[in-house]
């Protein structure tokens, strides 16, 4: 318990000073959850959810669960969907809300496209510190009384991509209305590109830089292989986090399943088993259009 307390006031004094929000190590297959331009790289109807489990074997560890979805409109250049999550620290911290997004792309080549979108919503967040039962003397800060507040968030990115790369600056919290605490925008610089190596073989660096005023900037290097378009492996390198190892199983174009393990490189490796996350993605088509490549 002694343990578990010393790390909720850790990552609650992120959130006080530099807003801290769950990253992803499957951000890849998923980039709308950090940048709602990408919405408009796929043509189908797209379905995605995640469960996260951090710090695995340490009791009241993080855990985060999203589904996000997002569709075309018709036969336009006009995208639109929903983002639902809820974030859990301990027996503390919880915060539950979703988003709607709104994006718009613009061709400038014949293969390459310019995006922008946008995202808004609210979230309750709970902070029930009384609820852990400890006499450390930080409990009697004000800082760490009961909370229960309705947060309104804003957040927006630009995005350039093709059926090959593509790179993209978002602020998927950009600003979060909260008479509570203070919160500061999260910059987020994202990019990829597939390379064919054989008839059967597709190669995808990633990269991912984040940064919050008030901390370290963080940059996630990834690696992804698909074979036959079937069955995809990766590894990532996050800065003074984790490395992590990927795995991906196409069962169709509308229908695929990844997993991902993150080794801990920091101390935090001492307490716990390292974390695991599962997505589920579906795609369907949309009426007057088809259902477009798998950007893997």
């Amino acid at each position: 318990m002694k343990h578990l307390l010393i790390i909720i006031l850790q990552i609650t004094a992120l959130n006080i000073y530099a807003q801290q929000k769950a990253m992803f190590s499957q951000y890849m297959f998923n980039p709308a959850l950090i940048n709602p331009a990408y919405s408009t790289v796929d043509e189908s109807l797209n379905i995605t959810a995640v469960a996260r489990q951090q710090w695995a074997g340490f009791k009241g560890a993080p855990n985060t669960q999203t589904i996000s979805l997002h569709s075309p409109l018709g036969k336009s250049n006009t995208f639109i969907g929903v983002i639902a999550f809820r974030d859990q620290i301990g027996e503390a911290i919880t915060e539950t809300g979703g988003y709607f997004t709104l994006a718009q792309r613009l061709k400038v080549s014949n293969k390459t496209f310019l995006s922008v979108g946008f995202n808004a919503g609210p979230s309750q967040y709970t902070a029930n510190y009384s609820n852990i039962g400890s006499s450390v003397d930080v409990l009697d800060d004000p800082s760490f009384t009961d909370q229960n507040d309705l947060r309104f968030n804003v957040g927006a990115g630009i995005m350039l991509f093709s059926d090959k790369f593509y790179t993209g600056l978002s602020s998927p919290f950009l600003y979060t209305f909260d008479h509570s605490q203070k919160h500061t925008p999260h910059i987020m610089l994202q990019s990829g590109y597939i390379f064919t190596l054989g008839n059967d073989l597709l190669a995808k660096p990633n990269i991912l830089a984040k940064y919050v005023s008030g901390s370290p900037v963080q940059v996630d290097f990834n690696l992804n292989f698909l074979l036959k378009e079937t069955f995809g492996l990766g590894v990532s390198y996050r800065s003074m986090d984790s490395v992590d190892l990927l795995a991906k199983l196409f069962f169709s174009k509308k229908l695929s399943l990844g997993y991902a393990y993150d080794y801990n490189t920091s101390k935090l490796a001492r307490t716990n088993n390292g974390s695991h996350e599962v997505m589920l993605n579906m795609r369907f088509p949309v009426s007057g259009r088809g259902l477009g490549a798998c950007f893997f």
